[in-house]
């Protein structure tokens, strides 16, 4: 399973400082896939990348970073950043003890990432700790069998389904079980999540949104984030509505009057004719 990470939040970073170090200083802080351009004409941006710096710092103090790349969101507040870089492999999110080890270990990584974040990246000489998520982000555990089960090749084929009750763009993003890295693969376009990959095979009356519909781990890896899983989420709570107000199953629900629902609030649905 891909490890989980704990978020963690730093406060008083000069952000003006990031963006045009990268914005202006294109041959020294390089970023992975972002346009440096990008950092130039957005004031609320995440770096990825400055790998670089990372060497340095392990080379300079030995630091003990476990991710190959700094992973920078700026916050809702001025000088307020959020690290996404902590990383415990082997992690179980369905075992209690696992996941107690788990934060206990990201929370000692922290220290390290803190030093190398307020000694090599331009703009954190002078921020400071200031809290953590809640609890480890998971984000890999168990999925159900479904009625279709997505695959990678759905996603990078832009594959369209009759049934589509969601479209997303988000590429296959894994981090990597076996080392510090990430798979990072584009489709180029957008691709539908088909309401059958919602449905158990062989359980009735139970819908299933978000990380944990039927898909393998490639395409789990692309449909697993918070604005796709919200939108499986209210395609969920949808057809559940109909089905309650029909007196049917949820396998039974006309998927026409679902996506006629789900396009009436602004949802974005639609599909051209299937593949395949």
């Amino acid at each position: 399973m891909q490890p989980p990470t704990l978020m963690f939040c730093l406060s008083n970073a000069d952000t003006e400082k990031l963006r045009m170090s990268i914005a202006v200083e294109k041959r020294t802080y390089l970023t992975d896939f972002i346009p440096a351009d990008y950092f130039g004409q957005n004031q609320q941006f995440i770096v990825v990348g400055l790998r670089e710096l990372i060497a340095k710092a392990r080379t300079e103090r030995n630091l003990d970073i476990p991710n190959e790349r700094t992973i920078i969101i700026t916050g809702l507040k001025k000088g307020e950043v959020w690290i996404n870089m902590t990383r415990v492999t082997g992690t179980d999110g369905t075992d209690a003890r696992s996941l107690t080890h788990g934060e206990i270990v990201a929370r000692h990584q922290i220290d390290d990432i803190v030093e190398y974040l307020i000694n090599y990246v331009p703009g954190f000489e002078e921020a400071y700790f200031t809290k953590t998520a809640p609890f480890l982000g998971i984000r890999e555990t168990r999925r159900i069998v479904g009625r279709y089960t997505m695959n990678e090749q759905d996603v990078l084929g832009c594959r369209h389904f009759e049934d589509a009750i969601a479209v997303a763009s988000y590429p296959i993003d894994i981090h990597r079980p076996g080392d510090e890295g990430c798979t990072l693969i584009w489709c180029g376009d957008c691709y539908d999540i088909p309401y059958r990959s919602l449905l158990p095979k062989s359980i009735e009356n139970l819908i299933v949104a978000g990380r944990s519909i039927s898909a393998t781990h490639e395409a789990m890896g692309a449909i697993r984030v918070m604005a796709t899983c919200m939108a499986m989420g209210e395609a969920a709570g949808r057809a559940a509505g109909i089905a309650i107000s029909k007196g049917l199953r949820p396998s039974d629900v006309d998927i026409h009057e679902l996506r006629r629902k789900l396009l009436e609030k602004g949802r974005i649905c639609v599909a051209s004719k299937a593949s395949g």
